[in-house]
C-alpha cells in the first residue's frame, strides 16, 4: 500500500470534528488493506509499533527529528530550529522543506506503508552501540523519499503527536464496518480486544479468520487482558439490590492492581495499565513462583507495601515508591509488598472468564500456598446490610479504603465496568463521597499572581463510554502548588492543539486546547446542574463540579478512557443528599 493514501486519510482525519466521518473516513482506508498490513495501519494510528505491553516504543525525541530533517533536507540544523519556533510544530517543518528540497536524490522511490512499518519498528527496537544514529538514519531514509504531506507525519509519529482524534472504540467501530459492514460488530471486536490487550492482532485476525476468529480468542498467558471494573455504589443498600440480595465483600487495598501470569518458571506481571512491570517486583515474582500452585494461571491482585515489624499497611505514597527503574533490590527491602489477590480467569489451559465469581473465588484459593506475600485477599459473604456495613466499617477502621462488592453469580467481564463488581469507598471530607479522575482537555491561560506561570487552571471532563467521547464538568484552578503548574503547562504544550479534539463535547472554550492524555484526580464539594458543562446534558443542562481542586498531580496509572464516566457522575449526583424529587434527577 502506497503511504502517500495514509498520509491523505491522516490528513482528513485532522480536519474532521465529526466521530461518524471519522468512522467513515477510516473504514474507507481499511477498505484498502488486507491481512499483511492492517495491523501496521491500526499501530501507526495509535504512534505505536506493536501493542502497548511489549513496551516497545518509537520514542525519538525531538532532537534526533531536528538533526534527521536538517541531514534529509539539507539544511543547517539552526534553520530547522529557527522553523520550529516560528511553525510550532516538527511535522509542518519537514511538510515545508519536503516541499522546497536543496538535495534532490537520484533514484527516490514512492514511500509505501510497509516500508514506514518496517522502519519504525527498526527505530524502536535499535539498541546498543550506534543505536542513536541507526535510529536517525532510518528517519533520514524516510523523509527524503517523502512527499511534503508524507514528511509531516513521517515526523509526527515518532514524536507522538499525530493529533488525529481518533480512540480505540473509532478504530474498532471503523474496523467492523470496513470488514463486516456494521459497526454494531464493534463489540465481538471489543471482546477479543479486551483478552489480547493488542488492537492490531485484533484487526489481523478479523482479515485472516473473519467474525468467527475473533469471536473465538481467548485469554493466553504472558498477554495481558484488559481488567474488570468496579460501578460506584450510592448505598450499602443498592449493593445488595444490585446483586440480587447476596454479594461477596472484599477489602479495597490502596496500592497497586496487578495482574500475574505463571508458566512453568515465567512470571510476567502487568500493572492496570497493562505495562510490563515484572522487573520491578521481584519478590513477588519469587512468591508466585513458590506459593502458587499451577503450571499455568493468570489471576488478579493489589499489592500494598507493609511493615514487617509491626504488620502495619503503609498508604499509597509509600506503596509508589515501589515504583522505580533504578534501586528495586534495596526498595524491595525497605518497603516490601503484600499481595491480595482477588480473582482469576485462567488456570492450566481452562478459560475461566465464563465461571461465576464464586467458583473463581474458591478455584483461587485452592492454588495459593500458605506463605508470607501471596494471600487471599480478606472477604466475607454478606446477605445483610448490618453485615455489609459491619465489614466496611471494620475495612475503614484499618486505613483501608472501603469495599468492593461482588455478584456471585457474574462471570470476569474483561475491560469493561458493570454492576458485577461494586465499590463502596469512605467517605471524603467533602459532600461528596468519593474523588474524580479528570480528563484535561484544554488549559486557560493564567491571570493576575499566575499571569508569570502562563497557566492558571484546566478543563477537565469525564468519559462517556457510549459514543467514546469526553464531556466536560469542571474548571479546576485550584490545589497545584506554583510547581506543580509550571510542569504542568509544558506537558500540555507537548499535546497543544488548534481546535477543540474531535472526542470532546464542549459548550465552553479553552484558552489552549489539548489532546485528552492526562488524568488528575479531584474533590469537589458538591455536583450541581449547569448550562455550561455538557457531562449527562439533557437537552439544557448537564453537570458540573462546584468548588473542585486537584487531589493529584497527573496519574500515571490511568489512561483518559480511565476517568470517571458520565454514568458514574450521574449515580454521584444522586446520591448527594439534598438532592429531591422535582430538581430533574429523574432525567438520568
Amino acid at each position: 500500500m502506497e503511504f502517500r493514501l495514509v498520509a491523505d486519510t491522516f490528513q482528513r482525519l485532522e480536519k474532521t470534528s465529526e466521530r461518524l466521518e471519522l468512522i467513515s473516513i477510516l473504514a474507507s482506508l481499511f477498505s484498502h488493506a488486507d491481512a499483511s498490513n492492517v495491523h501496521m495501519i491500526v499501530y501507526l494510528l495509535q504512534g505505536r509499533v506493536s501493542a502497548p505491553y511489549t513496551g516497545i516504543e518509537i520514542g525519538l525525541g525531538e532532537k534526533l527529528v531536528e538533526e534527521a530533517i536538517s541531514r534529509a533536507f539539507g539544511v543547517d540544523k539552526g534553520e530547522v530550529e529557527r522553523l520550529y519556533k516560528e511553525l510550532g510544530d516538527l511535522g509542518i517543518v519537514a511538510e515545508r522543506l519536503a516541499s522546497h528540497k536543496r538535495q534532490m536524490t537520484l533514484f527516490s522511490e514512492p514511500l509505501t506503508l510497509e516500508r514506514v512499518y518496517g522502519n519504525f519498528y527498526r527505530i524502536a527496537t535499535a539498541s546498543g552501540e550506534g543505536a542513536t544514529e541507526t535510529k536517525v538514519r532510518l528517519l533520514v531514509d524516510l523523509l527524503k523519499d517523502a512527499e511534503p504531506l508524507e514528511a509531516r507525519y513521517v515526523v509526527r509519529i515518532p514524536l507522538g503527536r499525530l493529533r488525529l482524534g481518533i480512540g480505540d472504540a473509532t478504530i474498532l467501530e471503523a474496523l467492523a464496518l470496513s470488514k463486516l459492514g456494521d459497526r454494531a460488530y464493534r463489540e465481538d471486536l471489543e471482546r477479543a480486544y479486551n483478552y489480547v490487550s493488542d488492537l492490531g492482532h485484533v484487526a489481523r485476525l478479523l482479515f485472516e479468520e473473519g467474525l468467527e476468529g475473533v469471536r473465538n480468542v481467548r485469554p493466553v498467558v504472558g498477554i495481558p487482558i484488559r481488567p474488570a471494573l468496579a460501578q460506584r455504589a450510592s448505598s450499602l443498600e443498592e449493593i445488595l439490590q444490585k446483586t440480587g440480595g447476596e454479594c461477596a465483600a472484599e477489602a479495597k487495598y490502596d496500592g497497586f492492581r496487578l495482574q500475574i501470569h505463571k508458566k512453568g518458571s515465567d512470571v510476567w506481571i502487568f500493572s492496570r495499565r497493562l505495562e510490563n512491570m515484572t522487573g520491578l517486583f521481584p519478590d513477588i515474582t519469587s512468591a508466585v513462583l513458590q506459593q502458587v500452585d499451577a503450571e499455568e494461571a493468570i489471576f488478579e491482585g493489589e499489592a500494598i507495601a507493609y511493615n514487617e515489624e509491626t504488620g502495619e499497611f503503609y498508604p499509597f505514597q509509600v506503596t509508589i515508591q515501589r515504583k522505580r527503574k533504578y534501586g528495586v533490590e534495596k526498595a524491595a527491602e525497605e518497603y516490601p509488598l503484600k499481595l491480595f489477590a482477588f480473582d482469576i480467569v485462567f488456570l492450566n489451559g481452562e478459560d475461566l472468564t465464563p465461571r461465576p465469581y464464586s467458583e473463581r473465588r474458591e478455584i483461587l484459593e485452592s492454588i495459593i500456598k500458605p506463605g508470607d506475600t501471596v494471600v487471599p485477599s480478606e472477604r466475607i459473604v454478606a446477605r445483610s446490610v448490618k453485615e455489609l456495613r459491619d465489614f466496611f466499617e471494620s475495612c475503614v477502621e484499618r486505613g483501608l479504603e472501603g469495599i468492593i462488592a461482588k455478584d456471585l453469580k457474574a462471570p470476569y467481564i474483561a475491560g469493561a465496568r458493570k454492576w458485577a463488581w461494586i465499590k463502596y469507598k469512605r467517605v471524603m471530607k467533602s459532600q461528596l463521597s468519593d474523588t474524580l479522575d479528570l480528563v484535561i482537555v484544554g488549559y486557560y491561560k493564567g491571570r493576575g499572581k499566575r499571569a508569570q506561570l502562563g497557566i492558571g487552571g484546566i478543563l477537565g471532563a469525564v468519559y462517556d463510554p457510549s459514543d467514546d467521547t469526553f464531556k466536560t464538568v469542571a474548571k479546576v484552578g485550584s490545589g497545584f502548588t506554583e510547581e506543580q503548574f509550571v510542569e504542568l503547562k509544558n506537558l500540555l504544550d507537548e499535546i497543544a492543539i488548534p481546535h477543540k479534539h474531535p472526542r470532546v463535547v464542549a459548550r465552553i472554550d479553552a484558552d489552549v486546547w489539548v489532546e485528552p492524555k492526562y488524568v488528575i484526580t479531584v474533590l469537589a464539594d458538591e455536583i450541581t446542574r449547569s448550562p455550561n458543562h455538557t457531562a449527562a446534558w439533557d437537552g439544557e443542562r448537564g453537570l458540573a463540579l462546584r468548588f473542585p481542586r486537584a487531589v493529584s498531580f497527573v496519574r500515571e496509572d490511568k489512561g483518559p478512557e480511565d476517568a470517571t464516566t458520565v454514568e458514574e457522575l450521574v449515580e454521584m449526583y444522586k446520591q448527594q443528599k439534598h438532592v429531591k424529587v422535582g430538581e430533574g434527577e429523574d432525567s438520568y
